[in-house]
């Protein structure tokens, strides 16, 4: 069964899209354009998201372009909706992160064969890569953190991928940098699945906590995780996002408050400087080259002399 996303802020459109999937044997969510809809969309991973167009708000623009700048998202193809024929988005769709456009007023067959003709284009391309031996787990690195991007089955592909990663010297690297999986494009998890990730949680044995953004699979972490002290789990990004400023910024105020206590323990003063020992200290003096004066030169011919300029000076033909 198909996942169908279509958000829509026109309520015409919007009544049209619930009457074209009355009684399909899909699963299909019509819903409004916001912020809320924006985090369900990357951590739902639907088949197919459609998008309704006004050409008046660039946020609709803009949250295309996030959808594919997330590595779970980036493929799903994206269904424009637009209210009329418009030369310029028909030649820059695919340049604005859209897979194909329809025009408004949709008629029912045409718009059900296009979501078809892209699902299932959409999931060659996937089984593809599967078939091509890609990487199942996509390892980011950064900003303190270390995200494994799980992007198939699990048992089958992502666990015996850990064996290769996980090695002694790599745990050590990251001894100090958060630790998060996002698991939200896996196919199925389930409790077999969570006592897996709770064996692999015990290797990173310098961590507090595990972080996980699950999803859809937010239910099965619920359900069967053993371990709550240790797993922290999200449903979307933005979630994690927002708790590692939240830390951070617990970190900066808990610094800021030793150093105040510190501070007024010292008496309320600067500590001086340390004494520099003598022998710490290294002078460079200048060596000056001696000025030699230059000697003053005389004219040839005693007619270039300045008046007065005789004395003093001995005239080497006189006897």
């Amino acid at each position: 069964m198909h996942f169908i996303m279509a958000i829509e802020n026109d309520l015409n459109s919007s009544q049209d899209l619930e009457n074209i999937f009355l009684g399909l044997r899909q699963r299909v969510v019509v819903t409004r354009f916001s912020q809320t809809v924006q985090e369900y969309a990357k951590s739902s991973n639907p088949d197919i998201i459609l998008m309704g167009l006004t050409f008046k708000d660039k946020k609709e623009l803009e949250f295309v372009l996030e959808l594919r700048r997330d590595v779970i998202t980036h493929n799903i193809p994206i269904l424009a909706m637009i209210p009329k024929e418009d030369s310029n988005f028909i030649a820059n769709h695919k340049a604005l992160g859209f897979t194909d456009y329809m025009v408004k007023p949709l008629i029912k067959q045409p718009l059900l064969d296009r979501i078809h003709s892209l699902i299932e284009e959409y999931k060659f391309s996937e089984s593809s890569k599967t078939r091509d031996n890609m990487s199942f787990v996509v390892v980011d690195r950064g900003h303190g953190r270390v995200l494994f991007q799980c992007r198939a089955n699990l048992k089958r592909y992502v666990f015996p991928e850990f064996k290769k990663i996980f090695t002694p010297n790599f745990l050590k690297s990251i001894q100090a940098e958060r630790i998060c999986f996002d698991v939200r494009v896996v196919p199925e998890l389930g409790k077999d699945e969570v006592e897996v990730f709770e064996r692999v949680m015990k290797i990173f044995l310098g961590h507090e906590r595990v972080v996980f953004i699950a999803g859809r699979h937010m239910g099965a972490f619920i359900e069967h995780a053993t371990d709550e002290e240790k797993m922290l789990v999200f449903m979307a990004p933005n979630e994690f996002d927002e708790y590692v400023r939240m830390e951070d910024l617990k970190k900066e105020e808990q610094r800021k408050k030793e150093k105040k206590e510190k501070f007024v323990k010292d008496g309320g003063k600067e500590r001086p400087p340390a004494p520099t020992l003598l022998s710490e200290v290294k002078i460079q003096i200048p060596i000056n080259e001696p000025v030699i004066p230059e000697e003053p030169s005389i004219p040839k011919n005693p007619e270039d002399l300045p008046p007065n300029a005789g004395s003093g000076i001995s005239n080497p033909s006189t006897p």
